[in-house]
């Protein structure tokens, strides 16, 4: 069912990792308190998304840092691959397909 379903992200990045053939970035935003129990504290949520378009992944790492605040767009890609025992895996890929930079984080070094 790749390309199934989309999503969308207004996130904080974390880090940003290149690879040959991707761009892994791990990003975060802050979830609310229950609204059952509204005492309940703030928490981060972290999730890892994945560009492989190489113009895409130019523009990332050439206009992205840490701390930015981003709006991404994307779908979800799933598969399956043998790891090295020899077992099936299955793989979920959250998969950019652009993004606007909402907020610069210039304020100094983060805190993450």
């Amino acid at each position: 069912m790749s390309g199934s379903f989309t999503w969308d992200a207004v996130v904080r990045i974390g880090s940003i990792k290149p690879y040959e053939k991707a761009l892994v970035l791990t990003v975060y935003h802050t979830l609310d308190a229950h609204p059952v129990s509204p005492r309940s504290p703030e928490r981060s949520a972290w999730n890892t998304i994945v560009c492989f378009k190489a113009p895409l992944r130019d523009q990332i790492v050439e206009h992205l840092s840490p701390g930015d605040l981003c709006h991404f767009h994307g779908y979800v890609r799933t598969g399956t691959f043998t790891d090295n025992a020899d077992a099936k895996r299955r793989a979920v890929d959250l998969v950019i397909q652009r993004f606007d930079l909402l907020h610069k984080h210039i304020d100094g070094p983060t805190d993450l």
